[in-house]
């Protein structure tokens, strides 16, 4: 329940995820992130997260794909 009670400080809702052709899988039900690091010029790393679970998964996937965007503030 990561994602539900914030126990690690990251609380989000399951957005799911888009491939790039255009069709959404698992809304309600997963979330998926980018991460800010290239895998190379059509790739990039990506986080996944089960909302009624403890699995975090990490993957390289096709920038034509859709995946959430965390937005973090630098502290002060």
């Amino acid at each position: 329940d990561l994602t539900k009670n914030n126990s690690t400080g990251f609380s989000a809702l399951p957005g799911g995820y888009r491939y790039g052709f255009g069709t959404f899988y698992d809304v309600g039900s997963s979330g998926s992130w980018w991460s800010s690091t290239d895998g190379n010029t059509s790739d990039a790393w990506g986080r996944g997260v089960d909302y009624d679970g403890s699995n975090v998964g990490r993957g390289n996937y096709d920038k034509q794909s859709g995946f959430s965007v965390r937005c973090v503030r630098d502290s002060q």
